[in-house]
Order: C-alpha cells, then structure tokens, then sequence
C-alpha cells in the first residue's frame, strides 16, 4: 500500500445542534446553527449493536460459537467539559425556553416541562487536506443527564452526560443501513467568551459565600428506551421506538472554605426558618464581566420562594461536615436536595431555540420508512 500522510485531524470537525420540531426527524441543514460551546472532544452516538453469538449446533465448530444474531440496537453519546459561550444547550435537559423581553439585552428564562425536547446533532469530519471525509446526523435526542459545574480557577462548564437517539443518517451513499442525503452545515461561531470564575457567586438562603471552592449541579432524566412490538412494512429498524422521561432528580454539591459558623447554622436548622419547615432558597449566578446584562443564573426552587407543603418546599441540606483538617483552611463538603429550578440567561442574542412544539411523532415502521416519507421534517 502507497504511503499517505492524509488522515483525519483531531481538532477539524463541526459539531452543532438543531432543535426538532418533529420527533425524530431531520429539522434541515439551514437549521443547525446551534454550538454547544467550546467543544474538546465528544463520545459521538454511533450505533451500538446487540449481537448474541450462539454455540448451539456447531458440531464442527471446535469451541467457536456457530452462528451471531442482530438484536437490538442503542444510540447514545456524551460531550464532557463543555465551556459555555451562552445558555443555548442548557435548555435541553430541563424543558422549555421562553423569550421574556423583545430588545437588547434579551432575557431567555429555561423551566421545566414533563416531556423534554428533542434535538437532532450534525458532525463533520475532515481530514488534513481539509477536505470532508465524513458526515452524520442523529435524532431524536434526548439527555437523560447533564452536569453544570465550576472549580476556582476555571470556567463555567456543562457536560452531556448522557444523550440518547431514536434514527442516524450519514453520507456513505451507498451503504445498505442509514446512508441519506446529507449536507454540510455552516454554523457562526459565537464571539462572546465563556464564564469565568471570577464572575460567579453562590447563595444560600440570602447569604452569600465569599470562599466556593467549586459546585456541582446533576440533572438526571431517568429516561427508558422503549422497544415496542410493532408490524413493519420495510426492514425492522431495531432502534428505540422512543425514549420515556421517568423521575427527575437534581443534585447540588460545592465545597466552601469556612469564615465563620454560618453554614453550620443552615445545616442543624435542618430546613426550618421561622419555625416552618420549608427549606430555603438557592442561587447562582455567573457574570460575563460586571456586566449585570450578560449572566446565567440558576434559582431554586423555581419560584424563587421556599414555603411548606407539597410542590412548595425548598431546598435542603444533607451533609455539610465541619472537620478537623491538615489544612490552611477549614473547607466544607456540601450536599444539597434541589426539588426543581429554573435559568435565567440574560445576554445579546434575540433568539435560542423554540421549544414550544406538538408531540408530533413519525410512525416508526423501520428507518428506511422514515427517510422515504419525511425530508427535512416535512411529509412529503
């Protein structure tokens, strides 16, 4: 074989999001103009497939199994340490985005809704020629978890965790599974830079701590792939007919240098204030600067009031050990119970991604059922 220097580079691809407003299908190219932010490396969802090999009936097989079955096939990926440039991709293991105010600055506010959205996610490879070697799409993208996180020092980062699809298409044309038409994208990059530590505060029941150290918030979706048994007329896809939303959880850590007893103060009021149990109110918020205009901020519960009873409560400390250290500083772990919240983003970008759409779904009769009856979203 003739040597060749050309190979696919690392840092040549484009990686962006387009938001589906029917599940499962292909929004179009012109729509995928949506970065997840500053983007380092990503596990991309290539099909996983369910292969069972058997060693029944090999009588001469010598210890080898006879003979593989198809079964089953998963399509799920993760893009860790993502550096946000804007609150765009925060949406999308939370629920909806409502635009509250029409000029600059704009205020885009994330709530929770029971049915997450779905978006489709486009990659381009290239190699050291620059030229497209490899192109591919998938849809009907749910994150089941999402982390959002901060350590002194460093930027304001969101990982998906965990994003699970219902169909994939690329541009191999010709290959007997998934091959489509698919077309390059041209997304603008965003100029604004990420958020960095120096513009973040934490506060726990209106107290605000001078020292975080870090914070942590998971999100988690419990979602179940559903493999329902249903009659095609087309060759049996073997993908997820969709994915189901189960219980949400949210779980809050940061560890704070002690200056004083405060924070044991909210530990043994265990949720009470003014003798009701209720919980408290937390927040977070990160500035570009100290421009009050251009922020995240994360508010729980969403209300921005903790009162008592159902649907109503607070949050609540778990854990917040005041130890005795080989340490400058006493620093304290803390382990916060969030029952739901909302993000606020302030910043110059009139428009994020529509979230208010129909459950549509498309019959899944097999994928090549689907490419044939939908283009671009659209029946045709």
């Amino acid at each position: 074989m003739a040597h060749s220097d050309t190979v696919l580079r690392g840092e040549r691809f484009k990686l962006a999001f387009a938001h589906e407003s029917v599940y499962g299908a292909d929004p179009g190219t012109a729509n995928y103009t949506n970065f997840f932010g500053v983007v380092q490396t990503a596990t991309l969802p290539d099909p996983l497939l369910d292969v069972t090999p058997i060693y029944a009936l090999g009588t001469a097989s010598n210890r080898n199994w006879y003979v593989a079955y198809r079964g089953r096939i998963s399509i799920g990926g993760s893009i860790p340490d993502i550096w946000l440039l804007d609150g765009r991709m925060l949406y999308m293991a939370i629920g909806n985005i409502v635009v509250t105010s029409g000029s600059n600055p704009y205020t885009h506010t994330i709530v929770e809704t029971t049915a997450l959205p779905t978006v489709s996610v486009h990659a381009t490879h290239l190699n050291s020629d620059g030229d497209i070697v490899l192109m591919r799409r998938w849809h009907g993208g749910k994150v089941n978890r999402m982390t959002i996180e901060a350590s002194e020092g460093d930027f304001l980062k969101a990982s998906i965790d965990d994003i699970q699809f219902v169909g994939t298409t690329h541009n191999q044309n010709g290959e007997t599974y998934y091959s489509a038409d698919v077309a390059d994208i041209n997304p603008t990059y965003p100029s604004t830079e990420p958020y960095l530590f120096c513009g973040g505060s934490l506060s726990l029941a209106g107290n605000e701590f001078a020292r975080v150290r870090n914070f942590r918030l998971e999100i988690s979706n419990s979602l179940e792939a559903k493999y329902y048994i249903q009659k095609s007329d087309n060759e049996c896809s073997r993908l997820p007919y969709e994915h189901r939303e189960g219980k949400r959880e949210y779980r809050f850590s940061c560890t704070i240098d002690a200056s004083d007893a405060q924070l044991f103060k909210e530990l043994v009021r265990m949720g009470t204030y003014n003798d009701t149990y209720k919980g408290f109110v937390l927040s977070i918020q990160f500035r570009r600067g100290s421009d009050p205009n251009d922020s995240i901020t994360i508010t729980s519960p969403a209300s921005g009031v903790a009162s008592s009873g159902g649907d109503a409560m607070g949050c609540l400390i778990r854990t917040a050990p005041h130890n005795i250290m080989d340490a400058p500083v006493v620093s304290v772990p803390v382990d916060i119970l969030l029952r739901n919240l909302k993000i606020e983003v302030i910043d110059a970008l009139a428009s994020y991604p529509a979230s208010s759409r129909a459950r549509t779904f498309i019959p899944k009769l097999g994928l090549k059922y689907v490419l044939a009856k939908y283009k671009n979203g659209i029946p045709i």
